[in-house]
């Protein structure tokens, strides 16, 4: 199924080549793939409608948010692309959870629950990504240590399934549908609707910047950090450095690598001092303490779309994402910038969290078994000339952090064959593939996914 035979029969497709032009490349932008059309639907009926005539006709559809994967998951070849964001209605906070439309951006969420003094649990570093976009990977976040994934903050969803049925579920009915919905890569249905946990908050953040020099004490002071629970949010990076000014002379001038977290705690009266919040920690250097208010520290990256963003630039994100065990961290990390050209390797950035592995109860996001968990995610910047460069080794890196024992997140690039599809799921597969044909029998939704169809 590569193409659509005939028209759809639904009124309102857009066929305008700028259009199709705009759709056909996502934040990654290393793979392009064109649709035949694009649907704009504005309610959950008109999603079950265009999938029911992309059944009819045999015509294959992908679900798309903000179109902010990395390696063409969001993309269409000879179909239609189902733009999701018309569907962006938000419901009133009631007992402590809310109703957000598939389409809806996080953003909008956040300024809702905000109003009535509550945030998500997890939140994305982006909010202009959708929630059934999120929903349908994981959604990692800075709170995550705490709350786990977005996908562990859905109570209930309503899911438009591939043979075009509106179904209400919940962990409690129809558990199958929501278990698979749930980081599901759009496979099984289509998310229009979803109700959300919430969690109180305080008005205010103090924001600590340490720096590490030394991978031992920053990981021996991550698991202090998760186990004192004090900090709301951690935000980890590790960020090339220069050594002095010789060095620049000598074209070196990134020359190491050091660890950089951002520990932040919310707070409303007296802020906290770094005697009492950082106690017991070893970090080489406290490089900062700031105040702000917690809405403008959550939403300091809405706004323009990373999407948009990298259109302006031309440039290329390929990055590569996962979930490490905790005693491979380390010797991995040694090992993660050796293969990388020079240039990339000098300006690479590093995306990181620390979890606990008893907070994630997502199905089928898949992780290693230990006890504490390294997320990972090498973040890089390239011209599309330099693509051809940089993705060989990056496969290369995602083989060795699946030597590890890591587990690749799916948003990212992702070149896996099917016996590595397989690998990655293991015994989740066989139940994939059966959802598969209980869902989306004829195969129509989002065929440049998951090869569940030949699994």
């Amino acid at each position: 199924m590569t193409a659509c035979p005939g028209g759809l029969g639904w009124e309102g497709l857009d066929t305008d080549e700028g259009a199709l032009a705009a759709a056909s490349v996502d934040f990654g932008r290393v793979v392009s793939r064109r649709p035949r059309a694009i649907a704009r639907p504005a309610s959950a009926e008109e999603v079950a409608e265009i999938i029911r005539a992309a059944n009819r006709e045999e015509c294959p559809v992908t679900v798309r948010g903000a179109g902010h994967s990395q390696g063409g998951q969001s993309l269409s070849e000879g179909g239609v692309l189902v733009d999701m964001t018309g569907l962006d209605r938000i419901g009133d906070v009631d007992a402590g959870e809310m109703w957000a439309q598939g389409g809806a951006r996080w953003r909008d969420v956040v300024h809702r629950a905000y109003a009535e003094g509550y945030l998500p649990l997890a939140l994305t570093t982006h909010l202009s990504v959708t929630v059934g976009g999120t929903l349908s990977v994981a959604g990692l976040s800075e709170t995550t240590h705490t709350y786990g994934p977005q996908t562990d903050s859905a109570t209930e969803l309503e899911v438009v399934t591939g043979d075009g049925r509106r179904l209400r579920c919940s962990p409690s009915h129809r558990s199958e549908l929501f278990h698979c919905a749930l980081c599901g890569q759009g496979q099984f249905g289509a998310i229009t609707e979803a109700r959300i946990r919430l969690r109180r908050v305080l008005p205010n953040v103090r924001l600590f910047s340490l720096v590490y020099d030394d991978v031992a004490a920053f990981m021996e002071d991550m698991e202090l950090v998760m186990e004192r629970e004090y900090f709301q949010y951690i935000d980890a990076w590790c960020l090339p450095a220069a050594r002095d000014v010789w060095q620049r002379f000598a074209g070196t001038m990134f020359a190491r690598r050091v660890y950089v977290v951002n520990l932040i705690v919310e707070w409303d009266g007296t802020p906290p001092g770094p005697d009492e919040a950082l106690e017991g920690l070893n970090y080489a250097l406290l490089k900062g303490c700031a105040d702000h208010s917690t809405i403008r520290y959550v939403t300091r990256t809405e706004g323009r779309t990373p999407l948009e963003w990298f259109e302006d630039w031309g440039q290329a994100h390929p990055s590569m994402e996962g979930i490490l065990p905790w005693e491979s961290f380390a010797g991995f990390m040694a090992e993660a910038f050796t293969e990388l050209p020079g240039s990339v390797a000098r300006t690479a950035r590093v995306m990181l969290g620390p979890f606990r592995n008893e907070r994630f109860h997502s199905p089928l996001l898949m992780r290693p078994a230990t006890e504490l968990l390294m997320g990972f995610g090498i973040l890089i910047e390239v011209p599309a000339a330099g693509l051809q460069e940089v993705l060989p080794v990056l496969s290369e890196a995602s083989g060795r952090l699946i030597a590890a024992g890591g587990k690749r997140y799916l948003s990212s690039w992702v070149d896996f064959t099917l016996e590595q599809w397989v690998a990655h799921f293991g015994e989740q597969w066989p139940r994939m593939v059966a959802w598969k044909r209980e869902f989306d029998p004829r195969g129509v939704l989002n065929p440049a996914g998951l090869p569940l169809s030949r699994g």
